[in-house]
């Protein structure tokens, strides 16, 4: 009888799925496609299990450029670009004008026209065109939050649309029957605040009540948080008096609320350069607190540049992108903060410094999963 010299079969199956369960999720994805009983060890149902207990799962940071249409990823297990990397991106994204709004787990939401949506994984390709809901002319905008709950293969989308007092809030749910946009009617819990109209792209986490509360900032800076459970409205204190609302974001990272701001730092002199700052609103308390502060060496010109603040975040990292949008000194920066250990890294040099064809970056954090489902 001829002797297998093969050294993997002389482990067990518990041996093999520990050994691959070391690896990058990118790599270990790839490994599926070695042999059969790879991938019939990285499909059961103990690998997730495994892999999360011995490497520390991190996500992903998805770069979109508008101008022109690509893509660069960032992958937090490696500390670094995957220079080769193609994603799976479906042809109902890659053929339509589609731009992605929001992310969350391992599902992202792209827009192709008004009211209309995609829902893909980008890691598997997976990819569902939602039904186009209808407004009247006065309910126009659209401001998309998304839910993904830890371990669960569902998610809902929350759009915004209209300016309060004719405020409505649809919503989308994959873990009903029937694929369809219900309406919420939303009414306010505080003092009556005027019109207002919602700035951008929101964020969820859940409340003590196990209930969905998705965040917003409204144009005039206030932090709106909406209860989709009771229909019902909080406006919270501005962070900054004035137009600012361009030079700053909202994220969420472990289920808390953060908004990253371009600004001065206090008694700081006008020819100090501005910085990024994270504040944190603290429900309990009803007020802002400072958690960090760029150093003001890795700052750009930040001073004499209008700029555009977006940003993305996933457990302990929240991924910066600084656009200027000024025609002289234009430039990207491109920064990942991290909360836990309060430490800045900058990413820039893979854009370019002081660029003159200078684009919006748009981040968003992506935790690759081959099993999140459309």
């Amino acid at each position: 009888m001829k002797k297998d010299r093969n050294p993997w079969n002389m482990l067990s199956d518990e041996m093999v799925e520990t050994v691959l369960a070391q690896l990058p999720t990118l790599d270990f994805s790839r490994c599926r496609f070695v042999c059969k009983r790879w991938s019939s060890i990285i499909n059961s149902p103990t690998f997730q299990t495994t892999s999360h207990q011995i490497f520390d799962r991190r996500p992903w940071f998805l770069i979109f450029n508008k101008q022109p249409a690509s893509v660069s990823v960032y992958d937090m297990e490696i500390s670094d670009w995957r220079a080769r990397l193609k994603l799976p991106l479906p042809t109902e994204i890659r053929k339509k004008p589609c731009i992605p709004v929001v992310s969350s787990g391992g599902l992202m939401c792209f827009q192709s026209i008004a009211n209309s949506y995609v829902v893909c994984n980008p890691f598997t390709g997976s990819v569902r065109s939602l039904p186009r809901f209808r407004l009247s002319k006065k309910l126009r905008g659209g401001w998309i939050a998304m839910h993904v709950p830890q371990g669960s293969n569902s998610y809902k989308l929350f759009v915004v649309c209209g300016t309060w007092p004719d405020m409505v809030m649809k919503v989308f749910s994959s873990a009903e029957n029937r694929a369809t946009w219900k309406s919420l009617s939303l009414r306010l819990l505080t003092e009556e605040h005027g019109s207002w109209s919602i700035w951008d792209r929101g964020v969820t986490v859940t409340g003590k009540e196990q209930q969905i509360l998705a965040y917003y900032l409204t144009l005039d800076g206030n932090l709106v948080c909406i209860d989709t459970e009771k229909c019902s409205i909080a406006i919270y204190s501005k962070l900054l008096e004035g137009d600012n609302f361009f030079k700053m974001d909202l994220v969420e990272c472990g289920g808390r609320v953060f908004v990253v701001v371009l600004m001065e730092t206090d008694g700081a002199s006008i020819s100090m350069k501005r910085t990024l700052h994270v504040w944190e609103f603290d429900t309990e308390s009803a007020a802002w607190k400072q958690t960090s502060a760029m150093p003001a060496n890795m700052s750009k010109d930040y001073y004499n540049n209008e700029a555009l603040i977006t940003c993305s975040g996933h457990g302990e990292h929240i991924m910066i992108c600084v656009n200027s949008i000024n025609g002289v000194t234009s430039f990207n920066h491109v920064v990942i903060y991290n909360i836990k250990e309060n430490t800045w890294i900058d990413l820039s040099p893979r854009f370019g410094d002081y660029n003159a064809d200078v684009t919006v970056l748009l981040p968003h954090s992506f935790k690759p999963d081959i099993k999140a489902s459309v």
